[in-house]
């Protein structure tokens, strides 16, 4: 008898049932109700108000000058071209359109697409696929920002299908992730990020010089130096390694996301300047508002949900569905 997750998949209509078995054949049908914590979904609801606010400062900077001289730079145009002003304008409306949808729960699942689209297209225009250089740490902002919709996505199917065994969205969300965390690894175990590795730490400072993050940087410099900068980068890279396979295999989420989350804070606090550099509150970044590492903890939010690490302190009850 096949099983209830298998029946859904292959009685599911068009080109949503070709998607939804598509997945199934790559293993991700949905996530192991064995592994996964209670959850239901009201669980996840100030998530997605958190990344809607987020979404909603993105529209607001992109319309920053800043944002429009890093634009015509990435774009080989100049400040002046109308069509990069209206190009420009039409984003940001876009994202504000997406982040309106999110923040008020209305229509949440179109516009998740239509962002996934805003996303890909500022990956691959603005952000050249990566344009990655000898120091690249990182596939772009955009990609991450991609999974975030997908999770939105799978989060919204718990409203009418809550077995988590039966969403495959949430299983390609947390897969996607898995991927970006084992690309950016491949990236740190590259040489010159190996042999550099305090180069992004006092570019950080310089950056950010004459405030408080540069004492802040300093001391992640002290500790770095100390332990030696060629050990902290490969204990780095391993540990982005370690989070790749256990997004990916939906294993040891419950220790490995907290650290996941936290390597990701220290990232974006020092080498990501907390995002900026920033000038009356705005960043100069092209589609690159808050930092990379940013998104990355807001991903680590829907992973902890479902793979709560306090489960481990307590007899861990079985998921609602």
């Amino acid at each position: 008898m096949k099983s209830a997750t298998q029946k859904s998949l292959n009685d599911a209509p068009g080109a949503k049932g070709y998607f939804r078995r598509t997945l199934a054949a790559l293993g991700m049908a949905g996530e192991d109700r064995t592994r996964t914590s209670s959850v239901s979904y009201a669980s996840f609801s100030w998530i997605r108000i958190v990344f809607g606010i987020v979404l909603i400062y993105d529209s607001w900077t992109s319309l920053s000058w800043q944002h429009k001289v890093a634009s015509a730079q990435a774009l080989g145009l100049p400040t002046s071209s109308p069509f990069l002003h209206l190009l420009v304008i039409i984003l940001a409306f876009v994202e504000l359109a997406v982040a309106l949808s999110i923040l008020s729960n209305r229509g949440v699942i179109p516009m998740s697409w239509v962002g996934i689209g805003y996303a890909a297209f500022v990956w691959i225009v603005f952000q050249h696929g990566g344009d990655f250089g000898q120091d690249g740490t990182d596939p772009g902002v955009a990609l991450p920002y991609i999974v975030m919709f997908l999770f939105l996505i799978g989060v919204e199917r718990l409203r009418t299908v809550p077995d988590v065994s039966n969403n495959e969205l949430l299983t390609l969300a947390r897969n996607g992730f898995g991927l970006l965390w084992g690309y950016d690894a491949l990236l740190k175990f590259q040489p010159y990020f190996l042999n550099h590795f305090t180069d992004f730490l006092t570019s950080a400072q310089t950056d950010m010089q004459g405030t408080w993050t540069a004492s802040y940087d300093q001391l992640f410099l002290v500790i770095t130096n100390a332990m030696g900068p060629h050990l902290v980068a490969v204990l780095v890279a391993l540990t982005e390694a370690l989070v790749a396979a256990s997004l990916i295999s939906g294993r040891g989420l419950r220790i490995m996301a907290p650290i996941g989350f936290l390597l990701s804070f220290a990232i974006w606090s020092t080498a990501e300047t907390w995002g900026g550099p920033y000038s009356l509150g705005v960043s100069a970044e092209a589609a690159q508002m808050f930092g990379t590492a940013t998104i990355y903890m807001m991903a680590f939010f829907y992973i902890m949900t479902l793979y709560n690490p306090l489960d481990l302190l307590r007899a861990r009850p079985r998921v609602l569905g």
